[in-house]
């Protein structure tokens, strides 16, 4: 277990060594020695955006790009879905009937169903939430996308910066471009590649309880309109018989209804995790690790 883990340490500083003698300019003898190092690091910045814009970025992006639409379209069927079954809903609700047994009086069946309505309406507020959330995300991809390459000047032009100065002033130039380089990169990658490991979380461990609830929604959103279509179809003397319709339609609703409010649940948590838990919490890894690697390494 010692051996191992001196080999992991012996493994990283000589990573560190050869980083440090790369990014020092002493392979560049060519160049006068004050900017042998910013010129150095210009190199190995430009090598690095090069790789990362022209390799990783087109891969990144179609992932994370057809997670996001995907999950877009996803959010725009859930949101039609839930406005059926609201709909379906307030017709229920809708349904009274009017009688007399020495005292007149209205009947309705739809207070019974006002806490299942308000979770209804309340999950279509979190959908319209998620909407804006991915729409956000989008627009970043797309600002990215089109910065590219620009997002690097800054980078290099610390450099240039560093290589007029000298002393403490070369250093804090050297470090700002450093700082500045993993900015770009993390403003370039970040959303795509946050995308892609989204995609990859919520179809490991989030699909299937989506695809049960939905299917649930649907189901439920057809058994309610089915009841109402059976109520019209009956004689008028039937339909407006109050003990007919506590006994009967109230008895089908509720059975409809009964695990209806568990699946909307489950979609509320499966749209707040896709779309505003997950991408946050992997941007803030992300950013974590990019500044963690750019801001303590002396490369």
């Amino acid at each position: 277990m010692a051996m191992e883990q001196a080999d992991r340490e012996n493994a990283s500083s000589g990573l560190d060594v050869a980083l440090s003698r790369l990014t020092r300019g002493d392979w560049l003898g060519f160049l006068p020695a004050a900017i042998r190092e910013p010129a150095a690091r210009a190199i190995v910045q430009m090598v690095l955006a090069a790789a990362a814009l022209l390799v990783f970025a087109p891969w990144a992006d179609v992932r994370g790009e057809a997670y996001l639409e995907a999950t877009f379209a996803r959010t725009l069927a859930a949101l039609a879905a839930t406005r059926g079954l609201d709909s379906a809903i307030s017709l229920a609700q809708s349904s009274e009937v009017s009688f007399s047994f020495g005292p007149g009086g209205s009947l309705g069946i739809g207070q019974a169903l006002d806490p299942v309505n308000d979770l209804v309406e309340q999950y279509g507020a979190l959908l319209l939430t998620s909407t804006t959330a991915l729409g956000v995300q989008r627009l970043g991809m797309q600002i990215g996308r089109t910065l590219g390459w620009w997002l690097f000047v800054p980078a290099l032009a610390a450099l240039a910066v560093a290589a007029v100065c000298g002393g403490r002033g070369r250093q804090t130039a050297i470090g700002w471009s450093r700082r500045l380089f993993g900015l770009a990169l993390f403003a370039r990658l970040a959303l795509p590649a946050a995308g892609w490991i989204d995609s990859w979380v919520a179809s490991r461990f989030l699909e299937a309880n989506y695809q049960e609830a939905a299917a649930v929604v649907t189901a439920t959103t057809e058994k309610i309109e089915q009841v109402e279509a059976d109520g019209q179809q009956r004689p008028w003397y039937e339909r407006y018989n109050p003990v007919d319709v506590i006994g009967e339609k109230a008895k089908r609703l509720y059975e409809a209804l009964a695990a209806v409010g568990e699946s909307i649940v489950n979609l509320a948590i499966y749209f707040t995790i896709s779309t505003i838990v997950l991408p946050l919490g992997t941007l803030w890894l992300l950013s974590r690790l990019t500044g963690a690697f750019f801001a303590g390494r002396g490369g």
